[in-house]
């Protein structure tokens, strides 16, 4: 399809190019031949000087002038021709959070072969790897996948063509995730790992780090689809893009028999020199398994190694609930928080933990008679509320009618977070006001009776943590709260989903104990609890 564009040549607008086409002009080498007189002489010299630059580029199979020529919606045009120099890429890290996580693995197709890179193993080989290539595909890759990469290696020299499928695919009228757009278009995973979505995938990395082998084979898998799958969405939008401009700018109009309106179809060959064709790599997903001999890990894809991981190498961040009340009790205070994960209403059971000696005594309350009590009677050295606990600078209420509602419903702690890319809600959009101002009021209460209270948000520290947010997986969370050290004591059973977010704040408030933790926000708005692990070893 390059080869039959001319936008990538200055002065060369989308209207012009179609012109050409209409003109007979399907091609570069047709160009030479045409007598084409709606342009000038000197339009026709900077045309003939962009082409030569342009045969020259494809000669010697550098993309990089397409790169700053060609507009960045087109660049699908180049994938015919530089189709054995596009590198098929996804990521997977343990959040979603580029300031927070990080990256476990990259996997990698060409078309024709497969490859992976894993955190604290090859991961740094992708540096050089890379550069094999001209283009490189990405789904939500701008705003993803390139920024984890560019901010892991910083001097990493990416191929000069990004093609984001996301957008080229939504320029089609196709949108979704990923996963959505694979079913709307009939692409099958295998069963092992057809429901995994991207928060589930960070969950397999952490089962690998504690020792589950086959969470890696599941997360390689569940990536190398990702890639491969690439490619088939890949192959679907130059068809469908190519066809649009055949159909639109030659087929309805160049090919009129007599200038009374009769079609004459496309044959073959004209469809193949405007570089329509296109034949499938026919790259399938392999099965994978894996071996193991101590530490040392071999992952294989038909029977033929593709990567080989030495498990000792690979880093975690081990933080023991012990660790921490000893630090506690060596500042002088009492290892015992109260956590509150806090609704916007008495109808609704909100949750509460007493953390006293690692010990987590979970319990549910609806009134903030009851809600007051329970934190008051375990006599806490401090109370952790999960909620917002003050307004944004100028506010004076939660009312939408006040005239304070012109100075917004943004604090400074959630744009600190939504910048950091850690979801949050706004303090003061509607489904919270509600919770904000019961917050508010209970904080009041709690610090006129002589409390220490911080406001905390357990989503983010779990992000912190790397432990996997309840919506994502309740019982893996469970898990590793439990591997730090903590003995869970619920009131009853099952433990729900409020009262594992209480022991996180409780838990913030250990953190806060012993100076690990870093407040964000500003002393007018009040200040967020969140944990500090910058000193811990990756």
């Amino acid at each position: 399809m390059i080869t039959s564009s001319f936008i990538f040549i200055p002065g060369i607008g989308e209207k012009t190019e179609e012109y050409l086409w209409k003109s007979g002009v399907l091609t570069w080498d047709d160009f030479k031949k045409a007598d084409v007189p709606f342009l000038n002489e000197t339009k026709k010299r900077i045309i003939e000087d962009y082409l030569e630059l342009g045969r020259d580029a494809l000669d010697r199979k550098d993309s990089s002038f397409f790169a700053e020529n060609l507009p960045q919606e087109e660049y699908w045009r180049l994938y015919k021709d530089f189709r054995d120099e596009t590198l098929f890429l996804d990521i997977e890290t343990t959040g979603l959070s580029r300031h927070y996580d990080v990256i476990t693995l990259i996997g990698t197709s060409d078309g024709h072969n497969i490859k992976i890179f894993l955190k604290d193993n090859n991961l740094s080989e992708i540096v050089d790897y890379v550069q094999n290539f001209q283009i490189v595909v990405t789904f939500n890759g701008k705003l993803f996948d390139l920024r984890f990469i560019k901010k892991a290696f910083p001097g990493i020299k990416m191929p000069p063509v990004h093609i984001d499928l996301r957008y080229l695919l939504r320029s089609l009228g196709v949108n979704g995730s990923l996963k959505d757009i694979e079913r709307t278009l009939g692409l099958k995973r295998d069963s092992d790992v057809e429901n995994i979505r991207g928060g589930e995938a960070a969950v397999l990395w952490t089962r690998f780090v504690k020792g589950d082998d086959e969470a890696l084979r599941k997360l390689v898998l569940y990536n190398i689809y990702d890639t491969v799958n690439l490619e088939k969405l890949m192959q679907f939008c130059y068809l469908k893009k190519a066809e649009k401009k055949m159909e639109k700018n030659i087929l309805s109009e160049m090919k009129m028999e007599n200038g009374i309106g009769q079609e004459k179809p496309f044959d073959d060959s004209e469809r193949k020199e405007f570089g329509y064709r296109l034949v499938p790599s026919g790259l399938a997903v392999p099965e994978i398994r894996i071996s193991r001999e101590d530490n040392r890990l071999e992952i294989k894809a038909d029977n033929k190694t593709l990567l080989g991981v030495d498990r000792s190498k690979i880093k975690s961040t081990e933080i023991k609930v012990g660790n921490l009340i000893n630090q506690i009790k060596n500042s002088g205070y009492e290892p015992l928080s109260v956590g509150i994960d806090l609704t916007g209403s008495e109808n609704k059971a909100s949750g509460i933990c007493i953390l006293e000696e690692g010990k987590a005594y979970l319990k549910t309350a609806r009134t903030d008679e009851e809600i007051i009590s329970a934190a008051i009677a375990a006599k806490p050295t401090i109370i952790s509320i999960d909620s917002p606990l003050s307004l944004p600078r100028g506010r004076c209420c939660t009312s939408d009618s006040c005239e304070c509602r012109k100075y917004g419903i943004l604090r400074g702690c959630e744009r600190i977070l939504m910048k950091r890319g850690v979801p949050v809600y706004p303090c003061l959009i509607k489904s919270m006001q509600k919770l904000t101002a019961r917050g508010i009021r209970l904080s009041q209460i709690f610090r006129e009776k002589g409390f220490k209270v911080i406001e905390s948000y357990p989503g983010a520290a779990q992000d912190i943590l790397r432990f996997p947010r309840k919506r994502v997986d309740l019982e893996e969370l469970k898990i590793d709260l439990m591997n730090m050290g903590i003995e869970l004591c619920p009131g009853e059973e099952p433990i729900i989903h409020d009262e594992i977010d209480a022991l996180t704040s409780a838990l913030v408030g250990y953190f806060y104990l012993i100076g690990m933790y870093e407040a964000i926000g500003n002393h007018e708005e009040g200040y967020l609890i969140i944990p500090d692990l910058s000193n811990e070893a990756e």
